[in-house]
């Protein structure tokens, strides 16, 4: 049993608040890493944080010309945080592409030396894979590879000033990848005093938030330059490991912390309910052993586990009863109203279908180099049309004349200052233009209708309402034909990939933007870190994974046996599936503030529920499998 809960217990981790704000002190500033689970406050510490310094060195930081770095894993949370602290130019929040980029921007000699001498080095490997290659289309798409590294080489002393977005968009010869900017910034972290000495004299204090995630490459960088600088700047790392949930983060991050850094710890949640927190303490036994306490006024709340044949026939319709009857058991009508209830499914190919998305996801996420900025909603191409054609439509069906203005001043070359002044009419001839294109547009949706994406786009192109990545100009040039099925050859994946996009209907353009912001009635398990909901019903359906290995929840609850790969990794002292899955039920199950259901597809529900009795996870009363009956 949990441990009861005070009224005082409330407040009992102020003394970790208190010894985080005593390291934030100029003249002697002290690193730190908080250590915490989940709800326990770790952001809201963080900006209690900021709020003192604000408080306390506002004035003379403005002075000195100095800021507080703060870095956030996602664009969501720099706002918040951004807001918190009301915009406040002493403070620079971003996220860590963001900050990498404000390490190199500008110092374009060092950037053309790094990639100079990289190339050369990512030539020679691709020239191995190369001569390795056994099938003519795997030596094509090598030897493409080598000529586009190759030309980039001999381009390089014509680039005058490197580009990059930390938001996605970067396509050009002058445009530097994610993945070159973590690595560059690393090294020049590391081996630049020059770097070192202005990112000192500008930062007395550097506070990351989600650190167990933060890159790994970065956040060693990041260690290294304070033990270096040891006194003189203060790291402060807010974070939990047992959330770590993507690959990149550093496994290793708490032992590599020096026993000279300050470790406060917080031990309650105030985001969930008693029983949650029971659970959430049980599937953590294994792991660290890490326990949590619930406030004295979050009291209750209710888990179950519905086991449920894999072979079911439709797994919509078994959702839905058993939202009805969970809604019944824990007498909370709003779990039979599909709103009220956010779902995590395993793979977002699973909401995919549920949602109603499944031939955007179906045409872009295949492609491996488009699927990170597809799960994201940072590909441009997807970008013109989530960011710019969907407002625009909806705002002009709404009849919202300010908001249809609003968006195209901000997106539309025909209103850029170089088409007006090129008008010998410079206000009428461009707006009846202006018009004329809205009026094409909005064509398209007449009568409720929809259109395919090809239609819109090519509405688009003629009237130059907004600018096309190039992506979708070639992809909407060739539409007409076949699309490669060649899966050796990248550029011809994506540029299949975009094709079949544009064969889409545009109705599917809305749900997927609702999904990616999480604002849907669906997410994935990854994909709710940080955030929390009343009500969640995670979906457990290893069957229907298509990325197997990395996770097996079949596994972790004893429904499948152990492979050899994970005997050996637990010998070895290496990461295993079990850890893995471990740590995202762990991440998924604490998202929950008042109820959690856990809905298992699995062949074998005896061995799960002998599991979930063996290690307390649930009791008999809260493992349901008759709700099909």
């Amino acid at each position: 049993m949990i441990e009861t809960s005070t009224i005082e217990d409330n407040e009992r981790d102020n003394v970790a608040d208190a010894e985080i704000k005593a390291c934030l002190s100029i003249k002697a500033p002290q690193s730190f890493f908080l250590y915490a689970g989940a709800g326990s406050g770790k952001t809201r510490s963080l900006k209690e944080a900021l709020t003192v310094v604000l408080e306390t060195y506002g004035d003379t930081l403005r002075r000195q010309g100095r800021q507080v770095g703060v870095i956030t894993f996602t664009n969501a949370a720099r706002d918040e945080i951004l807001r918190r602290v009301k915009h406040d130019p002493i403070f620079h929040v971003s996220t860590i592409h963001s900050f990498a980029w404000t390490l190199l921007e500008g110092r374009t000699r060092d950037i053309r030396q790094w990639i100079a001498k990289r190339l050369p080095n990512d030539i020679e490997g691709r020239i191995g894979k190369l001569q390795r290659a056994r099938t003519e289309q795997s030596q094509s798409n090598h030897q493409l590879k080598i000529s586009s590294l190759e030309k980039r080489l001999d381009g390089l002393e014509g680039i005058t000033q490197f580009t990059y977005n930390p938001n996605g968009d970067n396509f050009g010869k002058d445009s530097l990848s994610h993945g070159e900017v973590i690595a560059m910034s690393s090294d020049f972290l590391t081996g630049k005093p020059m770097l070192q000495k202005i990112v000192l004299s500008h930062y007395p204090f550097l506070l990351i938030d989600e650190s167990q995630d933060t890159l790994k490459e970065f956040m060693q960088a990041l260690l290294k330059f304070e033990e270096a600088y040891k006194g003189q700047i203060a790291l402060g790392l807010f974070g939990d490991t047992m959330q770590r949930i993507y690959p990149q983060g550093m496994r290793d991050l708490t032992e590599s912390i020096p026993t000279r850094w300050k470790k406060p710890k917080k031990q309650m949640n105030h985001r969930s309910r008693e029983r949650i927190i029971r659970l959430a303490n049980a599937i953590r036994a294994d792991a660290d052993g890490w326990s949590q306490l619930a406030r004295a006024d979050k009291v209750g709340g209710h888990v179950a586990a519905y086991i449920v044949p894999a072979d079911v026939n439709d797994m919509s319709e078994t959702e839905i009863r058993i939202c009805k009857d969970f809604a019944e058991r824990t007498r909370d009508a709003k779990w039979a109203e599909p709103e009220a209830v956010k779902t995590l499914t395993l793979e977002h190919h699973m909401a995919a279908e549920r949602l109603g998305f499944k031939d955007l996801f179906s045409a872009i996420d295949p492609t491996s180099t488009l699927r990170t900025g597809f799960r994201d909603g940072s590909l441009a191409p997807l970008r013109l049309f989530t960011d710019r054609i969907l407002p625009l439509v909806e705002a002009h069906q709404e009849n919202d004349l300010y908001a249809v203005m609003s968006i195209l001043r901000a997106n539309s070359p025909l209103l850029s200052k170089a088409k007006l002044q090129s008008t010998s009419d410079k206000t009428k001839t461009s707006m009846e233009i202006l018009r004329m294109a809205v009026s094409d547009l909005m064509a398209h949706f007449n009568d409720d209708d929809d259109p395919k994406c090809s239609d819109v786009l090519s509405t688009v192109i003629d009237t130059r309402l907004f600018s096309i990545p190039g992506d979708l100009l070639s992809a909407h040039a060739l539409c007409t034909q076949t699309p490669s099925e060649d899966s050796g050859d990248v550029e011809n994946n994506e540029a299949a990939a975009w094709r079949k996009f544009l064969d889409i209907r545009f109705s599917e353009i809305p749900i997927y933007k609702a999904y990616v912001n999480n604002s849907s009635q669906f997410g994935t398990h990854q994909g709710v870190k940080g955030l929390e909901f009343p009500r969640i019903m995670i979906i457990i359906d290893d069957a229907n994974m298509r990325f197997k290995g990395a996770v097996s929840y079949e596994k972790l609850l004893g429904a499948k046996s152990p492979s050899k790969t994970d005997t050996d990794n637990q010998s070895a002292g290496k990461e295993t599936s079990y850890d893995r899955t471990r740590r995202l039920l762990y991440v998924t199950c604490t998202r929950a503030k008042d109820s959690l259901a856990l809905v298992i597809y699995s062949d074998n529900p005896d061995a799960i529920e002998k599991t979930f009795l063996g290690k307390g996870w649930f009791t008999k009363d809260e493992i349901i499998t008759s709700v099909l009956s």
